[in-house]
């Protein structure tokens, strides 16, 4: 891991001044369009952007590498631990057994977090479930939503029918279960930060920040897949590290293998974009297997088994999707870029008379098919910070049966209305670019109470249909919590709001990326390709959510505390 030396310097210097050239470039074009409502791309505006960003970003990224410089230096000064000395350390007797650290930390986080299940008792059923529930009443899925995630709630709800004659203990049986998972992932990350020699005073800390951090307790009883796939997320990436970290063990299958193949088989099934994310990190372990000069059988061997936990996870969607006899979702999400892109062409140059600055110069060609592809004049609808009110009117047979004739229309927009194009990316994109941005807070608030950042809002009525209703078991602690949710009360925590902030984790994964490579810590940058990856389908998305972000926001902590730590040898 640690090779002895620092990065050289230039090299080390373009990665960090190229960060901060982005950084301010985000945070100027950003800025301007939320003040603006549109960006004019004219040589002055674009001269002027890019040199900011060039001189304020390049000298904000050259102080902050020399900071990283100084702090390495500072850190390899200090002396190192002989083997017999880490020796002694590793066997202390004074050090608790993993086990119990384990076990305390589970149960500490259930704790903290069992007041919010008791609020909300059975669980907070918003986002995609009431439509998943209707699946389930019907018995005819679709895929759209993961077929894992829907089995598992209708699972849960049977079994309440059937032990405890309601389906509503059975909805609170799920959020339960998901609870526990989710604080096992924590607790599993905790125990191996303590085996590999993290003090135990940054231990308490994050301990208690993993307790007190509200979102864990919202989203742990949230009925969401997206919970579930964070918690594999994060056992997937603490299982990459803990291989990174052994030594060469030849053709023998541990542990460590058999939870990096499980966690990667529950991240596929828990999203539909956990295949296409997982994907980036298998080219890179490909190319190290490939061109790696040291350890190639590590290599070789994580390869392997990160290509059958995909080729596992895929096809046990299919085996789903057949089991269920399940329907194809449509695509359109996939198409959530495109959507506001030509959306947003429409009505600044296609002469629907939306706006004033409509210049009605696009050709008639262009808007016969973007008609044809947004029914019913749907662009109409159109709000830069989320697609869905368009992509409901979006008819993506257009792209299946003509995909050359949409192609050629896009392009020939992107080539004449660029900055529109580019406008339209920055504006759906804000919330995860832009740490300043507040936008995803009121994305979907409306007249309806709990529709902030963290959503709450359930629609009761369809659930009743299903014997699914709010029984909350601590009335107060919901009214409070429902307050501070539905207020977004996070934006007025001073300098910690940052925390809660979707718009400034994209920023301290570079940062951490920048460290490794500054301390020639090369291999362990690999488990930051699952972030890579998944943040990727993330700017391509409909929007900014909470629950789209937090696997990010969970697995910060852990990625930063598991790449930093010095190696520990697992034959001690």
């Amino acid at each position: 891991m640690d090779q002895g030396g620092l990065l050289r310097k230039p090299i080390a210097y373009v990665i960090f001044i190229v960060t901060g050239i982005a950084f301010v470039f985000f945070q100027i074009t950003e800025k301007d369009l939320a003040e603006r409502g549109n960006i004019l791309w004219t040589g002055g505006y674009t001269f002027r952007t890019l040199s900011v960003s060039l001189l304020a970003g390049g000298a904000l990224g050259a102080l902050i590498c020399a900071a990283f410089y100084k702090a390495a230096r500072k850190k390899r000064l200090a002396a190192k631990p002989s083997l017999s000395e880490e020796k002694h350390l590793l066997s202390d007797k004074k050090r608790f057994p993993l086990s119990a650290v384990s076990a305390g930390s589970f149960l500490l986080l259930i704790l903290a977090w069992l007041p919010a299940y008791l609020a909300y008792y059975p669980a907070i059923c918003s986002y995609d479930s009431p439509i998943q529930m209707g699946q389930i009443a019907e018995h005819s899925y679709i895929d759209h939503h993961p077929l894992a995630h829907t089995l598992l709630m209708e699972g849960a709800v049977t079994f309440g029918e059937k032990v405890f004659q309601s389906a509503n203990a059975g909805m609170g049986l799920y959020a339960l279960l998901q609870l526990m998972l989710l604080a096992f992932s924590f607790a599993f990350g905790i125990a191996r930060l303590y085996r590999h020699g993290c003090g135990k005073v940054l231990l308490a800390m994050l301990q208690a920040g993993l307790m007190c951090y509200p979102f864990h307790a919202y989203l742990s009883i949230t009925v969401t897949k997206d919970i579930i796939f964070s918690a594999f997320f994060i056992l997937q990436m603490l299982a990459a590290y803990e291989l990174l970290y052994q030594e060469p063990a030849g053709k023998r299958v541990t542990w460590r293998e058999l939870l990096f193949f499980t966690s990667t088989v529950g991240m596929i099934l828990f999203r539909n974009n956990g295949k296409y994310a997982f994907l980036v990190f298998l080219i890179f372990t490909f190319f190290c297997a490939l061109f790696g000069k040291e350890q190639k059988v590590k290599w070789r061997k994580l390869f392997l088994f990160s290509l059958a936990g995909l080729l596992a996870g895929l096809l046990s969607l299919t085996a789903l999707f057949h089991l269920t006899r399940a329907g194809q979702g449509d695509k359109r999400e996939m198409l959530s870029m495109p959507i506001q892109q030509l959306a947003r062409c429409m009505i600044y140059h296609g002469g629907v008379g939306v706006l004033a600055e409509d210049d009605d110069t696009m050709d008639e060609t262009d808007k016969a098919l973007i008609r044809d592809f947004i029914l019913g004049e749907g662009y109409r609808e159109y709000d830069p910070a989320i697609s869905d009110p368009v992509k409901r009117h979006v008819n993506t047979y257009v792209v299946r049966y003509r995909p050359k004739e949409f192609a050629q229309t896009y392009f020939h927009l992107l080539t004449r209305y660029a900055g529109d194009f580019i406008n339209a990316a920055l504006a759906v994109d804000a919330g995860y670019l832009y740490p300043e941005d507040v936008s995803h807070a009121f994305v979907n608030a409306g007249q309806e109470a709990g529709m902030g950042y963290v959503q709450t809002r359930w629609n009761e009525e369809v659930f009743a249909n299903y014997g699914i209703y709010k029984d909350s078991k601590w009335e107060w602690l919901h009214e409070h919590m429902e307050r501070w949710a539905d207020d977004n009360a996070y934006l007025r925590i001073p300098v910690l709001r940052y925390l809660f902030m979707p718009g400034i984790w994209v920023w301290l994964y570079l940062l951490l990326f920048g460290w490794l490579f500054l301390n020639n810590r090369f291999e362990l940058c690999l488990p930051l390709t699952l972030i890579l990856g998944y943040y990727g389908t993330l700017l391509l998305g409909p929007t900014v959510q909470l629950r789209y972000i937090y696997p990010m926001m969970a697995a910060f902590p852990f990625a930063a505390l598991m790449g930093t730590l010095k190696k520990r040898r697992e034959n001690v």
